[in-house]
């Protein structure tokens, strides 16, 4: 029944085509859609029959491994963003979603398939839901691509769903949460779904207003205030009390300049001196 099945494939559209592969997008007989693979490399097919699971369909024809792998229904990534304008919060949600996938296929798949497969063309929204399309560039496979590869592809994907970091905010700024996941997915620092799902999921529903932001940072002047209020206030007095010194210096300095340069009266009137009496009678 399985060959039957691969026989009356209809291919709609090719996705990928290498010489270790391809990824082609089929129609069934009754109209349902479907992912069929065909890999042409000889250890890449060992890879992915070592983390298939039995109920995936596979077969050998013409010495090509083929798999058919399930269609997801829904609108395109780039749709849902420019029709719904999806909110931080929904946009975390869907990525939640994702990443719930990835863990129930977690030992169903190769890790390899998720690694070549996750690209923001590759995903679908339907609802509330996220979806990866598993249509692999098989070119770029490696072997030995183990699930830290997968993990970090779709941190990748993820990174570019939500907001960027560099990117300004409509009412706000981006939230740490948001850096925070950028930086570890720059750095690599993803190795499992566990610690990636917490980053995901601490994401905020919206970012921070400025008025919040104002008022973190009055709370932070005020405790910083209160940590070093005293030494702020002796400073402060000991400068004023420099200050009025320094005043009163300066006053005292040029009230002795105006008593040296005062009128001293008119020593001589013509050709008389009236200092030492001169003229006088």
């Amino acid at each position: 029944m399985r060959r039957e099945r691969f026989d009356h494939l209809h291919t709609v559209r090719l996705a990928h085509e290498s010489r270790a592969g391809c990824a082609e997008l089929c129609r069934e007989p009754d109209g349902a859609l479907t992912v069929r693979l065909r890999i042409a490399s000889a250890p890449c097919q060992r890879e992915f029959l070592s983390g298939l699971d039995e109920a995936v369909p596979v077969r050998m024809e013409n010495g090509a491994l083929e798999v058919l792998l399930p269609w997801h229904e829904g609108i395109s990534l780039g749709q849902w963003l420019y029709e719904e304008k999806p909110s931080l919060g929904r946009r975390r949600d869907a990525c939640l979603s994702l990443l719930e996938q990835q863990v129930e296929l977690r030992g169903k798949l190769p890790p390899c398939l998720t690694a070549l497969a996750a690209s923001p063309e590759n995903l679908v929204v339907a609802g509330r839901s996220m979806f990866l399309q598993h249509l692999p560039q098989l070119r770029r496979w490696e072997p030995g691509m183990d699930e830290a590869q997968a993990v970090r592809a779709v941190a990748a994907v993820i990174c570019q769903v939500l907001p960027p970091p560099k990117r300004p905010w409509p009412g706000g700024r981006i939230p740490e949460e948001l850096s925070l996941l950028a930086l570890r997915q720059k750095q690599l620092g993803y190795t499992g779904w566990d610690q990636l799902q917490r980053d995901v999921a601490a994401v905020p529903d919206a970012p921070p207003r400025r008025s919040s932001l104002l008022r973190a940072y009055a709370r932070c002047v005020r405790g910083w205030l209160r940590r070093y209020g005293t030494y702020i206030l002796r400073i402060s007095a000991a400068l004023l009390l420099t200050a009025a010194l320094l005043s009163l210096f300066s006053a005292y300095r040029l009230h002795t300049r105006e008593q040296d340069a005062a009128w001293q009266g008119m020593p001589r009137v013509g050709d008389q001196n009236l200092q030492s009496g001169e003229g006088g009678e």
